[in-house]
């Protein structure tokens, strides 16, 4: 990996932390997506 160097990444730091942005925004619905997904199923079985 002889390309990622300090400079390298001083030159690209923006899409570095885009990048970084993008995924923790990910983690963060993923959660909240996971229990919504569960809350249904739990209802729908409560139904039955």
């Amino acid at each position: 990996m002889e390309w990622f160097t300090l400079e390298w990444l001083m030159r690209n730091l923006e899409w570095a932390v885009g990048l970084l942005m993008v995924g923790c925004i990910i983690l963060f619905f993923f959660p909240i997506l996971l229990g919504l997904q569960l809350k249904q199923e739990d209802e729908g079985e409560k139904e039955l």
